[in-house]
């Protein structure tokens, strides 16, 4: 397969100009990154491409037809849809009250701080539906064909994201959440997930997070699930393999694209998993052992979701169970 995420930072460089240009101040790759959750009927990051300097805004996107079937949400985003066109952005599905689950002990919640993006950054994709019931239960139906003039290339990235750029404050110069979220001042950072991805031949995508940092300027994805037609030797793509590391007993090989603060990264876990824990944290200690990111990095945005690559030009039904990230100070 050819090199699918060459592109990513490209892209990211196309959302930020596209944030800029759209006024907007914030878990898409190649081509894709996800900065921030996938924009909603008015612009903003998606869960992947890098983003702006400054914290995207995060409105919220009225359904583009009325919910079916026992869902609170469900938006219809049509080929080629940009995120900022209707249907094809981001539901804020935050509890309005009560502490921010995911976020440091003490922290209020708002609907923006969580949110279920469809994430459409390459322009290149089919049609896609999201249906949600909840921001622990949602569904995603992509229709996407691997395009002829780069094969392999991430379409879509549908996910669900905690938002923490939503948490820029005067104090933190609004660029970066306060210091609670600093790497070196959390103690604890882990996350849940269960997801189900159709094992089919022709599929090509992969179930990960995304992580950003570093006010969108470093992405590390983790790689849990991946699909027949994903190819998961990612020196097709140019990356270079740092090594195997262990957490939790579970072993992950570090790939890298660049280096340092604005490097891409990717943690592939080395047989697939549809639902499990992940120690974040401990993943990112050893990005600060390697110098890539200091330790003093904060955290922007933490998505989950599915990258999509070709689906047999066949609709094909991806869903979300469980994300849940716990971050202590």
């Amino acid at each position: 397969m050819a090199a699918h995420r060459n592109p990513r930072k490209l892209v990211g460089l196309a959302i930020v100009l596209c944030l800029m240009m759209a006024g907007a101040i914030g878990g898409c790759s190649a081509a894709k990154s996800r900065a921030g959750p996938a924009a909603s009927a008015n612009p903003q990051p998606s869960s992947a491409p890098s983003a702006p300097a400054t914290a995207p805004a995060s409105p919220a996107q009225t359904p583009s037809q009325a919910p079916a079937g026992g869902a609170a949400f469900v938006a219809n985003c049509p080929a080629h849809g940009s995120s900022n066109q209707s249907g094809c952005g981001s539901w804020e599905a935050g509890p309005t009250s009560g502490q921010g689950l995911g976020f440091a002990a003490g922290q209020q919640s708002s609907p923006n701080l969580l949110g279920v993006n469809q994430d459409p950054w390459s322009g290149g994709q089919g049609p896609q539906v999201l249906r949600a019931s909840s921001f622990q239960n949602w569904s995603v139906t992509a229709t996407d064909s691997d395009p002829s003039n780069a094969p392999g290339e991430v379409l879509t990235y549908p996910d669900a994201s905690y938002n923490y750029y939503q948490l820029v404050t005067a104090a933190s110069g609004y660029t970066a959440p306060p210091a609670q979220y600093d790497l070196n001042n959390i103690t604890s950072l882990t996350s849940d997930f269960t997801e189900s991805m159709p094992q089919l031949s022709h599929l090509d995508a992969e179930a990960a997070y995304d992580m950003w940092l570093n006010n969108w300027k470093t992405e590390i994805m983790v790689w849990v699930d991946t699909a027949p037609g994903k190819d998961r030797n990612l020196a097709h793509d140019g990356m270079t393999k740092v090594g195997t590391y262990t957490y939790g007993g579970q072993n992950f090989a570090l790939w890298r694209s660049g280096h340092g603060i604005t490097g891409f990264y990717v943690f592939l876990l080395d047989h697939n998993e549809t639902s499990g824990t992940v120690n974040l944290k401990a993943m990112l200690e050893t990005m600060v052992s390697l110098g890539y990111i200091p330790a003093t990095s904060p955290l922007t945005q933490i998505p989950f979701g599915w990258e999509i690559s070709d689906t047999g030009g066949k609709p094909v039904t991806f869903s979300m169970s469980r994300f849940e990230v716990n971050l202590q100070n």
